[in-house]
């Protein structure tokens, strides 16, 4: 299964992103691909791509913080399903009877390739709304939820980093007010 994992502890984020056992990890500007394999003892070994390795072990402490343990030390992280984060909040806003106004935002730095929607344009629950090139993959952002689009942000060939507002949904649920021009 291929997943996005967002790593936090203090100022630093480090995204994780890919399916066993390779993976691609980036951390602000900077790159890397890593095999991850399972020890006999337990523990994890990262192999990157230029040679060096890193082992530890990673223990759950909540279902958003682990504990990594390595021969630096112990570090707690927040770990952020970006992809799960999203449908919970919209779910959950929904499920208490409002009407879901949904900021879609870049998951990490990259560039936009294609823009499917424009404002005031009727999405259904798995529409296309725009592809976004990251780490050498092309990302399809789909709807969550079938809406309104508000607000359109960018445009293809737009570079965007972690966090840009990309688009603004807004849900079905009740009359949409006018979008906003992009």
């Amino acid at each position: 299964m291929f997943r996005t994992l967002v790593f936090g502890a203090g100022e630093t984020e480090v995204t994780v992103r890919g399916q066993g056992p390779r993976y691609d990890i980036a951390r602000g500007d900077r790159l890397e691909q890593a095999d991850v394999a399972v020890l006999p003892d337990g523990r994890l070994s990262l192999i990157l791509s230029d040679g060096r390795q890193i082992s530890g072990r990673m223990r759950r402490l909540s279902s958003n913080e682990v504990e990594v343990s390595t021969a630096r030390g112990r570090r707690r992280l927040t770990v952020t399903d970006p992809l799960r984060a999203r449908l919970s909040s919209v779910l959950e806003h929904v499920a208490a009877g409002g009407v879901a106004s949904e900021e879609v935002r870049a998951l990490m730095p990259g560039r936009v390739v294609e823009v499917a929607v424009a404002a005031g344009d009727s999405v259904q629950a798995g529409s296309l709304l725009l592809v976004l090139e990251a780490m050498k993959m092309q990302n399809e952002l789909r709807a969550t939820h079938a809406g309104v689009v508000m607000r359109c942000a960018t445009a293809a060939g737009q570079t965007v980093e972690t966090g840009a507002l990309l688009l603004t949904i807004q849900s079905d649920a009740k009359e949409p007010t006018p979008p906003t021009p992009g």
